[in-house]
């Protein structure tokens, strides 16, 4: 655990209170313990010996209590950091691996690419041979009383899920129209297992902004959920992995669709930023990184494109308060769309990695919140740039309502580009 940097937060802290009303959890429960100020005390007490160890378990549990939204850290005046301790202090104190054996397994996973395109392939054939709607009209996960299993199913959209983009895509497409540069299409796990349409629609996109994409298959997780877990050496090992694929690329700029993998590889020059050899690979890959609504606001956009439909936005937290990338999609949909401004988009939606598995009841009271602004909107098509969020808002227009059309920001203006077209 960095101790002095979680000390010096909390002595940052003027305990104003912009953070909590901005926090998810404290807003649903009123109590200090739920808010960043609360937790980012805590932590610091825990660092200088104030917090018995019997007591590490709260400590812990408060830790992952937060989503790590991260909308704190966007309006609070001095610059202290609740989502990035929490974070610390999962790492801290579960000495840098997963705290149990099945978040373990649930990790190794994604170690291995192949087993994300292994897994994309049952998922095809589950959907494909009837057993999911013979599962979910019989709720028969619900009678054996596997709730937990059976609400992860439900996560699941009811469209059919396409073969994985790694399968079945090209390595290369050359660029559309004049040539203005070559790009590094950066695979994300859940895009590529759920959303490979939705990466298609992006690479696509870029191609026809007159950019040769390359699509290195080797790529792995960025290891975003195991940073997340608290399992340090996990993310370190894939991280250098990457590292050592893209640096070694020569290419204008590293795109991805997927919010939490571009705010991780950014991430990257400053978590290896000491090491002497790592330091400077991972600053030249995570300059380079560019989140797609990022690259499509600079790259610009044919004039002849219009999508038919009235159209709103959700900001993944990764995007707006991670990274900071909130006026680029907006301006991309402004341009594409009848774009539908949503109060509270830069709320989250309760996803928050797998804070809707282990936090159920929080994640969809927030959800529900969520889907009411939508509603308000009047929009038909709500858009969004993180897969996790898809999974969610997806659940939460078929749980909630209102019967939406959640889709990636590429697969609208890549509909819109095709309309045009013709």
């Amino acid at each position: 655990m960095d101790f002095d940097r979680l000390v010096a937060d909390a002595e940052m802290c003027v305990r104003c209170g912009l953070c909590t009303s901005v926090c998810p959890t404290y807003n649903l429960f009123h109590e200090e313990i739920q808010g960043p100020r609360g937790r980012v005390l805590l932590y610091a007490d825990y660092a200088q010996g104030l917090v018995p160890e019997t007591e590490k378990a709260l400590v812990l549990a408060a830790a992952y209590d937060c989503l790590d939204c991260r909308a704190c850290q966007t309006v609070c005046p001095n610059g202290v950091r609740p989502g990035e301790a929490a974070l610390d202090t999962r790492v801290a104190l579960q000495g840098g691996r997963p705290k149990d054996r099945l978040t373990a397994l649930a990790l190794w996973f994604f170690h291995f690419p192949l087993l994300v395109d292994l897994a994309n392939l049952l998922l095809v054939v589950y959907q494909r041979s009837g057993l999911q709607r013979l599962l979910r009209s019989s709720r028969l996960l619900d009678r054996l009383g596997l709730k937990k299993l059976a609400f992860a199913e439900s996560l699941l959209p009811e469209r059919p899920v396409r073969p994985a983009l790694r399968l079945t895509g090209p390595r290369r497409l050359e660029p559309e129209g004049e040539a203005k540069g070559r790009v590094a299409f950066f695979l994300g796990c859940v895009m590529n297992l759920v959303f490979s349409e939705a990466s298609e629609a992006t690479v696509r996109v870029i191609q026809s902004a007159g950019y040769q994409v390359v699509i290195p298959r080797e790529t792995t997780c960025c290891g975003a959920p195991h940073i997340e877990e608290g399992d340090l050496e996990g993310f370190e090992r894939l991280a250098k992995r990457n590292i050592a694929l893209y640096a070694g690329l020569e290419v204008d700029h590293i795109v991805t669709d997927c919010a939490a993998c571009a705010a991780e590889l950014k991430k990257y020059a400053r978590h290896f930023r000491g090491d002497p050899y790592w330091g400077p690979l991972a600053e030249k890959v995570s300059s380079r990184v560019l989140l797609f609504s990022e690259f499509l606001d600079r790259a610009g956009l044919p004039r002849s494109i219009r999508f038919p439909f009235a159209t709103t936005h959700q900001h993944a937290c990764h995007a707006c308060h991670a990274q900071g990338v909130k006026e680029e999609p907006e301006r991309v949909l402004t341009f594409v769309a009848d774009y539908r401004p949503m109060e509270g988009s830069t709320d989250c939606c309760g996803s928050a990695g797998v804070y809707n598995l282990t936090h159920t009841s929080t994640s969809m009271a927030i959800l529900e919140k969520k889907m009411a602004s939508v509603r308000a909107s009047g929009a038909e098509v709500l858009t969004v740039e993180n897969p996790g969020c898809l999974l969610q808002l997806d659940l939460g227009a078929r749980r909630f309502g209102p019967r939406v059309e959640v889709k990636h920001l590429s697969q609208v203006v890549w509909e819109a580009m095709q309309r045009g077209e013709g």
